[in-house]
């Protein structure tokens, strides 16, 4: 009787030792995950910090031009408003009026564009709470070439032909993420290519019942086929050493793969490559 006794408190305290080795090991193996969930989001945005820096003279080119004219414009309305009181001719008077009425259009055309320019870069850098919400692919990408404007237009002609209509229910942040540096790289491969001539940049997007479909090719100098294995590992890269920091791909491939889609690559060496991404169209197929 003494020993079945025992054997049960034996059992019983085998039992509380358990349940406490589980309880700790599920408490360390939960602030485990949320600490590898920190991390990759710390990652994400240092990415994108490292690509905003890397476009950062460009950016600052395309709003010196539209402020640089509105500067000029204002300082031409100041000079015919001054003068205003001196002219007695009608005819005159609405020569300077309509002159006015130009500076001040023009003026307003180039506020518009400094600040989509502003909302853009405000949209892009803001750091991902990791919600998603209701967005037009296509403006996504739009806001995209945008941004890399600079960087593109004397490399590459943009051709687009998008025919997704449905909106979808993405992380639109790292969304546009993706689209970045698929489309940087584009621009970089076509600048190794052609020396002289503009390459090309199309970009489409179709759908079905299931998925949204991006395409993204270039006119570059491709992938070697060698390297087409290796290139959403992290860390790796065929640029020179510190102009890039080969996580662009493998973050881009994880936030995808985040989205319940799949992003692929054909390359044919000298000549380009296109990227293909697929996006559900339905938001219970996004993964945490």
């Amino acid at each position: 009787m003494i020993k079945e006794i025992a054997f049960l408190v034996l059992l019983l305290f085998l039992a509380v030792y358990l349940v406490y080795l589980y309880m700790r090991c599920s408490s360390v193996s939960t602030r485990y995950m949320k600490k590898m969930q920190e991390d990759k989001m710390q990652i994400i945005q240092l990415e994108k910090m490292a690509s905003l820096g890397t476009l950062s003279a460009g950016i600052a080119h395309e709003i010196n031009n539209p402020l640089t004219f509105v500067i000029t414009n204002l300082d031409l309305i100041s000079g015919y408003v001054g003068k205003m009181d001196e002219l007695r001719d009608l005819d005159d008077t609405r020569k300077k009026v309509a002159d006015i009425k130009e500076c001040v259009q023009e003026c307003a055309d180039g506020a518009a564009r400094i600040k989509r320019i502003v909302q853009d870069l405000l949209a892009f850098s803001h750091t991902s709470q990791g919600k998603i919400n209701c967005v037009d692919i296509n403006e996504l990408l739009d806001r995209t070439v945008r941004i890399l404007w600079n960087e593109i237009k004397y490399r590459a002609d943009i051709v687009k032909d998008y025919k997704a209509l449905t909106h979808i229910w993405v992380d639109s942040n790292q969304i546009s993420q993706v689209f970045l540096n698929i489309i940087i790289n584009a621009s970089n491969a076509i600048k190794k290519n052609t020396a002289s001539e503009k390459g090309k940049i199309s970009i489409a997007t179709a759908e079905d019942d299931k998925f949204i479909t991006i395409t993204i090719a270039d006119t570059g100098c491709g992938i070697p086929e060698r390297d087409l294995p290796c290139i959403f590992d992290p860390f790796f890269t065929t640029k020179e050493v510190g102009k890039g920091t080969g996580l662009g791909l493998s973050v881009s491939y994880g936030i995808i793969k985040k989205h319940g889609g799949r992003i692929t690559v054909d390359s044919c060496e000298g000549k380009g490559c296109k990227f293909t991404v697929l996006i559900p169209t339905t938001p219970d197929m996004i993964n945490d």
